[in-house]
């Protein structure tokens, strides 16, 4: 099964780090390699492309050295000149992540790119060690060598800038649930974090509302950010990262919203057989290879719905009704690193489509 949620996360400036990114998709027409194998990726690729930029002063940067986790073959390049990049060969229906270094900057991962049935154009950003040290300077904090820096932007579900929310409703938490690192501190007018905001705002800065973390220890960590919904119940969003040594990583909240889930009946035909498409009809891709023709013939998911679910619950594993989240049909496509797949859809368990096709085998995984 094969990832192709297609939009991308990358929280990249435009023109300056508060400028909101560009998501154009580009280049339309797709790459086509030839003489592909059997385990090789599907013959129709696409691209990512965009500018390579400062985070804290939104200008382009050449030698900016680029590459992806999370879909293999893995893609490297190099920004040029004007900071323009190109990565070629990215199959359809994959997400992944980008990590950015240059000298005097941070290793960066950036946010998930999620590419569907077109190439995509949006900007990648690198967080320069002068720039990170001047957070620890400003706050009168000195940083520790091999720990990483969180930068999260806060948006609504809808999109809009999270402002009003209490910094005491964001949290960074390690594998065990216990906070970590030193914060949150809210980004300030002037585009560095401060100690005086208890509440997030976007006035004064490129109408964006950040928080940090600094002197995150390396691993994989998580995100978590509490509110209300419009019927003042509390929900909390949790977006899980991972913290490098002497690294950055970039985070965006609202992105996937908070569905996904619900109380109602899931059923094949309604919820899971569509997903399972070609994104030129309507899918996440899974059917770019799971089909008759593809390179995973084996199990086609573009047969008719009664066939197709036959097929999937001929195959042992691919649904488990005794332990749903270790059916095959979730932990193959679920982001890995390394992958286990040469590309996923779900990014991680709380992805909303993961959650229907969780729910729907927690159900009995009925047609």
């Amino acid at each position: 099964m094969r990832r192709s949620l297609a939009f991308v996360l990358i929280s990249a400036a435009a023109g300056c780090a508060g400028e909101a990114p560009d998501l154009t998709a580009v280049d339309a027409a797709p790459h086509v390699d030839a003489g592909q194998g059997l385990d090789a990726t599907p013959t129709v690729t696409f691209a990512l492309t965009g500018k390579a930029k400062d985070y804290f002063t939104g200008l382009p940067l050449a030698t900016v050295d680029l590459a992806t986790e999370g879909m293999e073959p893995a893609l490297a390049g190099t920004s040029d000149a004007a900071g323009d990049f190109r990565l070629d060969g990215v199959p359809p229906g994959s997400v992944f992540y980008v990590t950015t270094s240059r000298l005097q900057f941070r290793p960066t991962r950036n946010l998930p790119v999620r590419i569907d049935s077109e190439s995509v154009q949006s900007d990648l950003l690198v967080v320069s060690l002068p720039d990170s040290r001047r957070q620890y300077t400003s706050l009168n904090l000195a940083p520790t060598a091999g720990a990483a820096v969180v930068f999260a932007e806060l948006r609504r579900n809808n999109g809009m800038p999270f402002e009003g929310l209490a910094l005491d409703a964001i949290v960074l938490v390690d594998s065990a649930a216990a906070p970590i690192g030193l914060g949150p501190y809210f980004f300030g007018a002037q585009g560095d974090l401060v100690s005086n905001l208890t509440v997030a705002t976007s006035t004064g800065f490129g109408g964006r509302a950040r928080v940090g973390f600094l002197d995150v220890p390396a691993g994989p960590v998580t995100l978590e950010v509490t509110s209300t919904t419009g019927m003042g119940a509390p929900q909390t969003e949790r977006i899980e990262l991972m913290a490098t040594a002497d690294g950055a990583t970039l985070a965006v909240t609202g992105a996937t919203g908070m569905g996904g889930g619900g109380s109602g009946a899931r059923t094949f035909t309604a919820d899971v057989y569509p997903k399972l498409q070609t994104a030129a009809n309507g899918g996440l891709g899974c059917a770019n290879c799971h089909t008759a023709g593809g390179l995973a013939a084996v199990l086609p998911y573009d047969l008719p719905v009664m066939m197709t679910y036959d097929a999937i619950k001929a195959r042992l594993g691919v649904v488990d009704l005794i332990t749903p989240a270790d059916s095959l049909l979730l932990t193959k496509p679920l982001f890995e690193a390394p992958p286990n797949h040469p590309n996923a859809t779900f990014l991680d368990v709380n992805d909303p489509d993961y959650r229907v096709f969780l729910q729907w085998i927690s159900q009995g995984a009925t047609l």
